[in-house]
């Protein structure tokens, strides 16, 4: 579900962020912030601050900050629209509705997320595969090593024009939907 940035400065400005993270740390006011201990690190000095005014929390301990939606999501595990559904209930805010065209938008970029994602895939396959050596050797040599690789999802484009094309033909994803997802061109169609 989208919601849009009207929705949820509303729904930020109904919530005081020391109420939301109230709930999960002790806080004592100090000046015009919030102090308490750190959810994410065991500590005995405050390093987490909230601010009211600027809609925010910071935990210097960890280096973590955000909103209230940040804070859910971090400590709960909650999704983003699982965040902002909570909250609204809170405080009293009725969803929007979700019109069939936002369904259909959500849909449709879910899809095209999910191109991409086999399209990293099949790079990340070619540079771990027989072919990829040669890159891996070159990555070696720039210091990358293997964890890095893995790490930041770095793949390998091998020398066959249409070695992607086909391998998402083989997935099931249309060429109409390789071209929208930008991993094909008009040109390379044929």
């Amino acid at each position: 579900m989208r919601f849009s940035s009207q929705f949820l400065d509303e729904l930020r400005a109904r919530l005081p962020v020391s109420e939301v993270v109230g709930r999960r740390v002790k806080l004592r006011k100090t000046g015009s912030e919030w102090k308490g201990l750190s959810p994410f690190n065991k500590e005995k000095t405050p390093s987490f601050c909230v601010n009211d005014q600027k809609m925010a929390w910071f935990d210097f301990s960890s280096g973590k900050n955000g909103n209230i939606y940040d804070f859910l999501m971090l400590t709960e595990g909650l999704s983003f629209p699982e965040a902002v559904e909570r909250l609204a209930s809170e405080a009293g805010m009725a969803l929007p509705k979700v019109s069939h065209e936002d369904e259909e938008r959500d849909k449709r970029r879910r899809t095209l997320n999910d191109v991409v994602e086999l399209a990293a895939k099949f790079f990340e396959t070619a540079l771990a595969g027989r072919n990829g050596a040669k890159a891996r050797g070159y990555l070696a040599d720039r210091g990358l090593d293997p964890a890095t690789q893995v790490k930041f999802r770095i793949g390998y484009s091998p020398n066959e024009r249409f070695a992607l094309k086909e391998y998402l033909g083989g997935e099931g994803v249309p060429v109409p939907m390789q071209i929208v997802a930008s991993m094909l061109s008009t040109s390379n169609v044929t």
